[in-house]
This record gives C-alpha cells, sequence and structure tokens, in this order.
C-alpha cells in the first residue's frame, strides 16, 4: 500500500513538474506567426484576467490563453494588471507582455497645447489621444471642479495650462482637466500667489489679465508695457477695450473685428464694460502671467496700436496714439498702392 502511494505520489509530482514546466515554456516562447504586425489592447478596470488572456490570444500576441492566466494566477500577475490601452508588437514573450501589463506601460500620445490657445481649442487638440472633444468641453465647465477652484467665471476657460502633455490613450475627460490644472499650480507656485497679493489682484484676476496680455503680445519683449497699459487703464478707471476679449464673446476670431462688433452686449465685450471680464478668454502661458505680476512699473502708457509685424506703438495720451493709428494706416495704404512688399514696421 504504502508503495502504490509512493508511485502515485512521484506520478503527480512529475504530471505537476512536467505542467509546470509546460506552463514556463508556454509563457516564455513567443507566437510562430505574424511577427511584427502591432496590436492594441485595451485593458477594462476590473476585468477577469482570463478575458483579458482570451483577448490575447485572439490578437495573436499569445499562443494560448490558459497557461498564461495560470501563470499570472501563480505568480499575482493578473492582480498588478492596469487599466488602459496597450499597444504590443507580435513576437513579444507572454511574459513580457504580462510585465508591460503590471507596469501599466500603457499607449500615450504627446499633446502640445500652445500659449493663448482656447478651450474650444484645447478640447479639439486631445482628440489626438483618443480624448472625446465635447466631453472634455464638459469636464471644463465642471461645476465641482469649478468649486473647487473657486472660479466664478462659467468655466475653467485660463486654468488649464498650455505645454506638452503626455496623455494615456483614451483618458478619461476629467483626468486631462486635472492633469492641466496640477501644471498651472506647478507655475502659479507659492511665490507668484504671494505676489499677486501683494499687488492687490487675486490669481483669478492675475490669469485674467494674463489671457488679454497673452492674445495681444505676440513679441516676448512687450508682454511687461502691454500688461502695465491695462493695469495704468484700470487704476484709471478707463475701460480696457481690448479686442480679443470681444474676439471671444463672440465665440473666436472670424477674421478682422468690426465698429460693430465693438457694441456686441457680452460681460465679455471690454469696449462696453468697465473693469476685467469674468475670466480668462484664453490659456496665458507663464511669461504673460509674470508679466501682470511684474509690469513695467516705468510706463505710463494708455494705449497702443499694432504696427502688423506683431509689435505695438505705444503712447501716453489719446492725441499721440490717434496721430500712431494715421500714420500706420498712411503707411499701410501706401504699400497697397505701390503694389510692394508689407510697410508695416
Amino acid at each position: 500500500m504504502r508503495r502504490a502511494l509512493a508511485i502515485m505520489a512521484i506520478a503527480a509530482a512529475a504530471l505537476l513538474a512536467g505542467f509546470a514546466g509546460t506552463v514556463w515554456w508556454e509563457v516564455r516562447r513567443p507566437p510562430a506567426q505574424r511577427r511584427g504586425e502591432a496590436a492594441r489592447v485595451t485593458v477594462q478596470r476590473g476585468e477577469p484576467f482570463s478575458l483579458l488572456a482570451g483577448r490575447l490570444e485572439r490578437a495573436g500576441l499569445v499562443r494560448r490563453a490558459r497557461p498564461l492566466v495560470v501563470y499570472a494566477t501563480l505568480t499575482g500577475g493578473d492582480r498588478a494588471v492596469q487599466s488602459g490601452t496597450y499597444a504590443f508588437t507580435i513576437g513579444e514573450r507572454p511574459v513580457d507582455i504580462l510585465r508591460r501589463l503590471a507596469a501599466g506601460d500603457v499607449l500615450r500620445a504627446l499633446v502640445t497645447i500652445p500659449e493663448g490657445w482656447t478651450k474650444w481649442e484645447i478640447a479639439g487638440a486631445f482628440g489626438a489621444a483618443a480624448v472625446d472633444s465635447a466631453a472634455l468641453l464638459e469636464a471644463i465647465h465642471d461645476p465641482g471642479l469649478r468649486e473647487r477652484r473657486r472660479v466664478e467665471a462659467e468655466s475653467l476657460e485660463g486654468y488649464l495650462f498650455p505645454d506638452s502633455y503626455l496623455v494615456p490613450w483614451g483618458a478619461t475627460p476629467l483626468d486631462v482637466v486635472r492633469q492641466m490644472l496640477s501644471r498651472l499650480d506647478e507655475v502659479f507656485d507659492a511665490e507668484l500667489v504671494t505676489r499677486a497679493a501683494e499687488v492687490g489682484m487675486t490669481p483669478h484676476e492675475v490669469l485674467t489679465l494674463a489671457s488679454i496680455v497673452e492674445a495681444e503680445a505676440s513679441i516676448g519683449e512687450e508682454r511687461a508695457r502691454v500688461a502695465a497699459v491695462y493695469l495704468n487703464r484700470l487704476r484709471r478707471g478707463m475701460r480696457l477695450e481690448a479686442d480679443p476679449t470681444v474676439a471671444y464673446a463672440m465665440g473666436g476670431y472670424r477674421g478682422r473685428l468690426l465698429f460693430e462688433d465693438l457694441a456686441l452686449e457680452s460681460p465679455y465685450n471690454t469696449y462696453r464694460r468697465g473693469g476685467l471680464p469674468p475670466g480668462p478668454i484664453c490659456s496665458p502661458g507663464e511669461a504673460a502671467i509674470r508679466a501682470v505680476l511684474y509690469p513695467d512699473s516705468t510706463s505710463r502708457d494708455l494705449y497702443f496700436v499694432a504696427r502688423g509685424d506683431g509689435g505695438h506703438v505705444f503712447s501716453e495720451t489719446l492725441r499721440e496714439h490717434n496721430d500712431a493709428v494715421r500714420r500706420l494706416r498712411a503707411l499701410q495704404r501706401e504699400a497697397r498702392r505701390s503694389g510692394g512688399g508689407d510697410a508695416r514696421r
């Protein structure tokens, strides 16, 4: 009897060793067919590993799903898998695929948001990472996020910091917004918050004015001077009369603004309303934010007019400003008559 039990134990051990060896071999053996082809697999949060293994088999990433399930169960790899979309290459070893699943090596897209973009442009850009634009716009208007930020404006416009973001493929809109808000916190740090208080502005006011500066000043050296013009006007109780705020109220630039556009009834129309608009009109970069907090302290300018080359002519009085406008228009008319190059300078 004892001999029979010993034989049975040896046989069972041999079978187990053989099975373990087969599993070990299978998870280290890449598929034989279609090597080098790309395969994309999305892992749903909380889904059973057996379902995922079946999809890996159907995608040609593993020869058989069962050995991978056994191996993952024994090693705890099935509980370490992270959700997301993965890009694999057929020919990778199943054990390496499992390691990548546990490491969260998900497919990511690089999305770059330039300074001065509006919420509509930003929402569209994240389509490159398979983020739904309409849903992202909804997240930008999310009441909970706005309440936590104490943003009284209708959206988080201006709080979505312009930068390059490595975004997990198919990320949720709320995750994208939180990522951009976190980046703003890194830039608009405690030092700048303290500076805002020193100059008598809230962070929201700083971002609002910085967004106008961003929209107006395309030459970096002029930002502090443009900011000074608007701050000088605010101190004197003058309206900002900033064209970009009218364009924003109209849903974005549609070519050159007309005089009748300046009569548009909107809280964002700074030709009709005094003070700052309710919120930012685009996403300002760090340079524009710092320009508002550290403006040109020597400037007494109250006006500026675009030269047409990205720069501006600044004036302290309305008379000087009107003279500058006449000179620039005369130059432009002369350039059109001569048919030469752009006379704007």
